[in-house]
């Protein structure tokens, strides 16, 4: 059974500070797979940028299909 996919939303009014997160994020995951990931300007006085990252981390070898202790 397929698991669920994590989320993780970046929002700032700036563009760079979202990338800072971002790579600080990345930086600590260790290893993922970004499944999807979409960018939305959004605010009506201040222009707020929101990215929504999609992602799942490594599937333990426990629990992969076939999988055998020796």
């Amino acid at each position: 059974m397929p698991r669920p996919l994590k989320v993780k939303i970046f929002m700032d009014t700036s563009a760079s500070a979202i990338e800072e997160q971002i790579n600080t994020w990345l930086a600590g995951l260790g290893s993922a797979t970004i499944i999807k990931t979409e960018t939305v300007v959004s605010g009506a006085n201040v222009p707020t940028l929101v990215v929504t990252v999609w992602y799942e981390l490594p599937t333990p070898d426990q629990e992969r299909p076939g999988f055998r202790i020796a």
